[in-house]
């Protein structure tokens, strides 16, 4: 989960960016990027909430990315590879997005030094929070991960299902409940 903040964005980066994108609303559980659809945008979150998802081998629905205000998701194999997605992205619940488009983005990236130096910023963010994720998830207990995620997200618990928690954490819905009716 990547929040965009004056770390990673000038106010001069993030009007480019805006003034480059488009608008949209998405109601709750509409997909914005299908499994086998090249992903066409990078979307930054306004208000409302995304998540990423996959299906593996057993049919189970894994949610590996949240996104809120603030944030940023795309499937990035598929918008910058222009290849089919393995990733579905879904809002789950009504989020309104400003979305780039990947051709306008390669517009902005050639036209200006400072919006190549954010991407560059944000994709190192990106690389960086996905290699804690995979230590994260090999060293911390399920009841530490939850513990953590508890701590520092306390919102997606109000506004995401256990189910979608629980394949976010490498858990079954049944062991979050568990861990969950431990800690109250």
């Amino acid at each position: 989960m990547i929040r965009i903040d004056d770390s990673l964005i000038t106010p001069e980066v993030k009007q480019t960016l805006l003034a480059n994108s488009e608008h949209f609303t998405f109601q709750k559980n509409e997909i914005l990027v299908d499994s086998g659809k090249i992903c066409n945008y990078l979307f930054i979150i306004e208000k409302g909430m995304l998540r990423s998802f996959y299906y593996n081998k057993k049919g189970n629905d894994v949610t590996n990315w949240f996104s809120s205000e603030q944030m940023v998701i795309t499937e990035a194999y598929s918008f910058f590879k222009r290849k089919p997605s393995n990733i579905i992205i879904e809002a789950i619940e009504e989020t309104t997005v400003k979305a780039i488009s990947y051709e306008q983005l390669e517009k902005v990236l050639s036209d200006s030094k400072e919006v190549e130096r954010f991407m560059r910023l944000l994709v190192t963010e990106i690389m960086l929070t996905l290699g804690k994720k995979v230590i994260y998830h090999q060293n911390k207990t399920a009841k530490e991960r939850y513990d953590d995620l508890l701590k520092t997200h306390p919102n997606i618990f109000k506004r995401a299902n256990l189910g979608h928690i629980a394949g976010y954490l490498g858990l079954t819905r049944q062991s979050l409940s568990r861990i969950r009716s431990k800690s109250e």
